[in-house]
């Protein structure tokens, strides 16, 4: 595995050869590493000898049909969390709500609009993440000695209920949703005017909204544009009785979730819905993750990043799975520039509150499938999973930006200069095999940006192998 080419891996499953050259030149670009099937048996066979990132699924097979290679992926331990794509000429409706049913998260309709597959492509890999990562977060947890927080066997409350927001001004639309939803469990609550959703999601927890595009007071994409600009963790369905592709387009580019068109089927818009919250739930539970390690041996009390004995733990086996998937992993090690003698001037008080407004900068400053912890001292350490050496570059600068825009001095009485950091960055497995080589590594390379003046990053060169 050449980190430097690291693609994600996607199985196109089809038997009919122009759809397969089709899907293939639409995805055909450095991101991905394309694997073809021609039917159900040759799917399962790749699934599970070299576990995708993300099944592209026709339906109607010869032999293994895709609902039945739904099926057996989603009860293999080892592919359970690979999301489906289900991508049919079907026209019955019942059919392809099936494959939904069947466990697959997504579907799209024959013949596929390039943007519109990338931006499902896109969304699938980020849920596949999501999954990863609280799976590996758990595992970490369980053996650091920590077992995840049982929850209590009780009859679900109101409060408990999933909360679905519908945005339409047409009773009879408003009716057929309100009756297909009846007796599922989910709070639902109705609006007419897209001004009534944002000081709605400010009073309480949303977790899906079914927004109609056309509204009396604004349009319905603007409202999508602003919703996945602010909450982002909201999943927001579009329905519309636009029928034409454009609109669809536009829609899934803006950051639409979905997309169901009127008059909305009652299995299909459950089906999505159950799928939907299902990805909102493994975005919360990586947040969820953290704030309930806080009270406990995991995370460093002074910083709230994650402490260094479950850094150790989470980085074996983030580098296992790294190993296993092919995929690599950037660390990069950050250390305060002359941090003494911010305590030896201000004291041990305002020294601690450089370090505590730091590991949340660093924090605020990643992605959530990252990972931020507190080395030691004044030194953090961040994990990057799926990240080569160019990206690394790219984070470390970001996060170098966000430390010096940071005023950490409010008191304008003094006078010394804000702190500066600087970073080490290596990459597995392109500059060390294994967990211990990495962190040297790394530290090396900080030792090395401490000697070439400070306030700098370095990286790692490649290994070069002799034969």
């Amino acid at each position: 595995m050449d980190p430097k080419t690291y693609k994600k891996k996607i199985l196109i499953v089809d038997d009919d050869p122009t759809s397969l050259k089709v899907l293939e030149s639409m995805l055909s670009d450095e991101r991905y590493n394309i694997i073809k099937a021609s039917n159900g048996e040759k799917a399962l066979e790749a699934a599970l000898n070299q576990l995708p990132d993300l099944i592209l699924l026709d339906l109607m097979m010869p032999g293994i049909d895709g609902y039945e290679v739904t099926r057996k992926v989603k009860k293999d331990r080892r592919t359970k969390d690979v999301p489906i794509i289900i991508i049919t000429s079907l026209e019955d409706s019942e059919c392809k709500i099936r494959g939904l049913e069947e466990g697959a998260e997504e579907l799209l309709n024959k013949p596929v609009h390039s943007s519109e597959l990338k931006a499902r492509v896109s969304s699938m890999l980020r849920l596949k993440e999501y999954r990863d990562q609280l799976s590996i977060r758990t595992l970490s947890g369980r053996n650091f000695g920590v077992m995840p927080r049982q929850k209590e066997v009780m009859q679900m409350t109101e409060e408990d209920l999933a909360r679905i927001l519908l945005v339409e001004d047409t009773e009879v639309d408003a009716a057929i949703v309100e009756s297909a939803l009846e007796g599922e469990p989910y709070k639902l609550q109705k609006v007419d005017r897209g001004k009534d959703v944002f000081s709605i999601i400010k009073q309480e927890r949303t977790d899906l909204i079914l927004l109609d595009v056309i509204l009396p007071d604004m349009d319905g994409f603007e409202i999508c544009r602003r919703l996945k600009r602010e909450h982002k963790e909201i999943q927001v369905v579009i329905v519309t009785c636009l029928d034409d592709l454009e609109s669809k387009i536009k829609g899934v580019e803006l950051g639409a979730d979905d997309f169901l068109v009127k008059p909305v089927i009652g299995r299909e818009l459950k089906a999505r819905i159950k799928t939907l919250l299902e990805k909102k739930v493994h975005m919360d539970s990586l947040r969820t993750h953290y704030e309930e390690a806080l009270d406990r041996s995991q995370v460093d009390w002074l910083t709230g990043l994650y402490n260094h004995g479950y850094f150790q733990q989470f980085l074996g086996y983030e580098l296992k799975r790294a190993f296993d998937q092919g995929f690599p992993v950037s660390l990069i090690m950050i250390d305060v520039d002359d941090f003494k003698r911010y305590n030896d001037t201000l004291g041990h008080l305002a020294g601690d509150a450089i370090l505590r407004e730091m590991g949340q900068v660093v924090r605020n400053s990643i992605r959530e499938v990252d990972f931020a912890a507190r080395y030691g001292g004044e030194e953090f350490a961040v994990v990057l999973p799926y990240v080569h050496r160019d990206n690394a570059v790219i984070v470390a600068k970001r996060i170098h930006n966000a430390l010096t825009s940071h005023e950490f001095f409010h008191d304008e009485s003094i006078m010394i200069g804000n702190p500066t950091v600087s970073m080490g960055i290596a990459v597995f497995p392109e500059e060390a095999s294994d967990k211990a080589e990495l962190i040297i590594q790394a530290d090396s390379m900080l030792y090395l940006a401490k000697q070439s003046g400070k306030n700098q990053f370095r990286i790692a060169e490649p290994k070069v192998v002799f034969h």
